[in-house]
């Protein structure tokens, strides 16, 4: 079967037949053999019109891929003619016969370039039997068997070279369109990536389309069920860090609950140097090896999720395919893997937010509701014994005028103690002077308040916080504070409060402590889904906001203290 032969090969071609065409006619004009050439060069002039039909085929493109055979056979045939024309049918002349037969050799197969070679060598044999016929004077059999023998090496060899060679232009070829076509799945793995990533924040969808696009990637795992695809992330459990499964592809269920410490082989490597790493012996692995979904994987590629010095897990592709993965793919698939990890971060990030913003929505809540309890148990109670007290007071002016000077005395301390207490709530709701002087000043005016009205003796401990606490700490640590003082205010019948402020390496200690009843911690957190106040909910989840640490420590009869731990960034130590 012939190959496809380009225009270029045929403009070559063509040129070539000129310089055959001129050597055919230098070598008739001075070794001429009959003395009548007439018919040879008229046959000559005759090449020399085809070829330039060619020619004008040529420069306007209308010269289809069969016609480059039929040139061929054409001058095969056309030498045949000029032999018998010119009486060198036996002669030397008849070498000129190799043009046909090799640019056929170098342009087809053995078979086509055999076939051109049997005109020129019937037209020697006849050439041969005429003479040796007729006149009884021919030239040495070993001579027609030499040609003969020529011509066909010939067609075979030039066959046999330019074959190699079309393989190896086949073979490149082929891998140029095996890269292009790999550049283009990339394209659209990256496209469809970006697509994806840029359209959910659910972090289950981000590693399913990462795997379903890593094992499509052509010339990676193209094995269908063959391969496999798995997904570790960090987990922690208590004091004890594993690596789980969180996506998978053709993972068995067996394999879906199982956990690796990441501590050794593959994983390992990729994990400390977080670099990929490419396993060709699956079975050698000491953790790879514990998937019995890998057991029909011959090659993988373990490359870690991270971002920046941060890591979260591992990526393990398998393939049944011996040396499947390349350090093309490791570059192209760390790259992929690593945009994952931005996405995952995005959908954490997202996670977060909606869990932050539901947090402030509940607290909001639970401040209406704080609000309104201590409006009822404090200034509406007291508004309304004011006006019992009014109403007393007119019976009172009525019959007992000389008392109403007593109980109007009384109604003003009941109404300056109701105002103070509407300043305390206003002022712990929000405290302006925490904004503009800091926390131990706005703690200092808050505590001297609260020790006029209920009558506490309140310790303030504090160093000199400077610049190194921000103020959404200082709004947390405020919070925190007034919640704890209303407890031990209202239900431990404390009659000391200390409050201590202070830095402890680069964290920020609060600690209230009072000398209250104190209570038993477990048996009010196991029953505190069915109290109607919810303290120590929202201290935890203010301290929470700040990425802080909130905790609670009480004895029956021997008080409480609850402390507040916050870490400070760089910047603030």
């Amino acid at each position: 079967m012939r190959e496809k032969d380009s225009l270029a090969v045929d403009w070559v071609v063509w040129s070539m037949r000129w310089i055959w065409l001129a050597c055919l006619l230098l070598f008739t004009f001075f070794n001429p053999i009959r003395e009548d050439l007439s018919l040879a060069f008229l046959l000559l002039g005759g090449a020399a019109a085809y070829n330039l039909v060619l020619v004008l085929l040529l420069y306007f493109k209308l010269f289809p891929p069969v016609l480059s055979f039929l040139t061929s056979l054409v001058d095969a045939l056309f030498l045949v003619a000029f032999l018998y024309a010119s009486g060198g049918g036996t002669g030397p002349l008849i070498l000129f016969g190799l043009f046909p037969i090799l640019v056929t050799g170098f342009r087809y197969d053995v078979m086509t370039s055999l076939a051109i070679a049997v005109i020129p060598v019937l037209g020697g044999g006849i050439f041969y039997f005429l003479e040796w016929y007729g006149a009884g004077q021919t030239e040495s059999p070993f001579s027609l068997a030499v040609n003969v023998t020529v011509f066909l090496l010939s067609a075979v060899l030039s066959s046999l070279v330019s074959g190699q060679e079309r393989e190896m232009i086949q073979t490149t070829e082929e891998k140029a369109l095996g890269d292009l076509q790999a550049a283009r799945d990339r394209a659209k793995a990256i496209y469809e990536m970006t697509s994806t990533f840029s359209t959910t924040l659910n972090y289950s969808h981000v590693l399913d389309t990462m795997l379903d696009i890593s094992m499509g990637l052509g010339g990676v795992t193209q094995e269908g069920a063959h391969s496999v695809g798995i997904v570790l992330l960090h987990q922690q459990e208590g004091d004890v860090s594993s690596l789980g499964v969180g996506a998978a592809r053709n993972l068995s269920r067996r394999d879906m609950d199982r956990k690796l410490a990441g501590t050794a082989g593959a994983i390992e490597q990729a994990l400390s140097s977080a670099e990929p790493v490419i396993v060709e012996r699956i079975e050698n692995d000491p953790e790879l090896r514990q998937f019995s979904s890998l057991h029909r994987c011959r090659s993988a590629i373990c490359i870690p999720l991270r971002a920046g010095f941060e890591i979260y897990g591992v990526v393990i592709l398998g393939s049944p395919r011996t040396g499947a993965y390349t350090a093309e793919h490791m570059e192209f698939l760390t790259a992929f893997c690593n945009q994952t990890v931005v996405a995952l971060q995005n959908a954490q990030l997202y996670h977060r937010l909606r869990e932050e913003k539901e947090k402030i929505i509940d607290a909001e809540g639970q401040a209406r509701k704080k609000l309104a309890r201590d409006l009822h148990d404090g200034p509406t109670q007291s508004v309304a014994a004011i006006a019992m007290r009014l109403n007393y007071t007119r019976l009172l002016l009525e019959r007992e005028p000389e008392k109403v000077k007593e109980e109007l005395e009384k109604l003003e301390a009941l109404a300056r103690r109701t105002t103070k207490e509407i300043r305390t709530m206003l002022f712990t709701l929000r405290p302006v002077i925490l904004e503009t002087q800091g926390l131990v000043v706005a703690l200092e005016q808050y505590l001297k308040q609260l020790e006029e009205e209920a009558g506490l003796v309140v310790h303030l401990e504090t160093s000199d916080l400077g610049d190194h606490v921000n103020s959404e700490i200082e709004g947390v640590a405020f919070s925190v504070i007034d919640e704890a003082v209303t407890n031990a205010k209202k239900y431990a019948q404390a009659r000391n409060i200390w409050v201590r402020l202070g830095f402890e390496d680069n964290l920020f200690v609060v600690t209230v402590e009072d000398d209250g009843w104190g209570f038993d911690v477990a048996d009010v957190l196991d029953s505190y889904d069915q109290r109607g106040s919810l303290g120590f909910i929202n201290m935890r989840e203010r301290a929470e906001l700040v990425e802080g640490t909130w905790t609670i420590e009480s004895t029956i009869g021997q008080g409480t203290k609850v402390t507040l731990i916050v870490p400070l960034s760089e910047e603030e130590i």
